[in-house]
């Protein structure tokens, strides 16, 4: 099993089953058990399908694979959290889920919010708890009130490597997860010659360099295809380690760029 790889779901992902059923039959056929959705993805009922029915032909049972959603704003907003969750977990005809993150923590229903997360993981209706899209100034405050995730799930890729939040969690026992994993290819990543030529000694291509750069970082990758073939190519990153030398060199691309800016979705936090 390849336990670092996290299949995504999100707004690029095949929205349709059988679409969907591909890419997910490829990942698990491959050792990739965990994936990710969130309600604004549109793809959570979808999703859960897609994989039971994937688990159900290849023999892999719920138990073995894992499924992580969200809290959105509109939830936040509405209240309830717990109440609307089970009602989640019914449409995705699923008893627990492995985990439940606060998608955009709008400060004013933070607490209200995390404190239905907590009671929902003391039920058993999740396994782990989290947050995303937090910053380390935002964990240091959080943990000076005693609210310590379980996983905290950002943007991060070698343009941006967001090291002090990477520390944190390392140092907390958190488990970091890195949406946008590849930055969509960005030229600085996809066209550096060093990059380039770490992809020829280990005989793979840029994209798996990149997640290996993350799993070899400490984080886990959370990664987007609609392409069967791809999600295949990607599963084979457990097949080699960097270096520490090629790990600072893709680390050396950092220069804070963010494809998401935080602060237009979730202000005052």
């Amino acid at each position: 099993m390849n336990k670092y790889l996290i299949f995504g779901s999100g707004l690029s992902a095949c929205k349709d089953l059988e679409g969907l059923r591909a890419v997910c039959r490829s990942a698990m056929s491959h050792g990739i058990l965990q994936f990710d959705t969130a309600p604004s993805y549109k793809t959570e009922e979808v999703l859960s399908k897609a994989v039971s029915l994937c688990g159900q032909e290849l023999g892999i049972t719920r138990e073995e694979y894992f499924i992580q959603t969200k809290i959105d704003p509109i939830q936040m907003y509405n209240g309830n959290v717990a109440e609307y969750f089970k009602g989640k977990l019914s449409q995705m005809n699923l008893d627990y889920v492995d985990s439940l993150l606060i998608h955009w923590p709008l400060q004013k229903y933070f607490m209200q919010t995390w404190e239905s997360l907590q009671w929902l993981k003391e039920n058993m209706y999740v396994k782990q708890i989290g947050i995303c899209n937090l910053r380390v100034r935002h964990l240091k405050e959080l943990y000076g009130k005693g609210i310590i995730p379980d996983i905290l799930q950002i943007e991060r890729h070698p343009l941006n490597i967001f090291e002090e939040e990477r520390a944190f969690c390392e140092r907390h026992n958190i488990l970091l997860q890195d949406y946008s994993p590849l930055c969509k290819m960005h030229p600085r990543i996809s066209e550096n010659v060093e990059v380039r030529n770490i992809a020829k000694k280990y005989n793979c291509n840029v994209g798996q360099v990149i997640l290996r750069w993350h799993i070899d970082t400490g984080a886990f990758p959370v990664f987007t295809s609609t392409k069967p073939a791809r999600v295949e190519q990607y599963s084979h990153v457990e097949d080699f380690s960097l270096t520490q030398n090629e790990i600072e060199i893709i680390s050396s691309l950092n220069c804070n760029h963010k494809l998401y800016l935080e602060s237009l979705v979730c202000p005052g936090f």
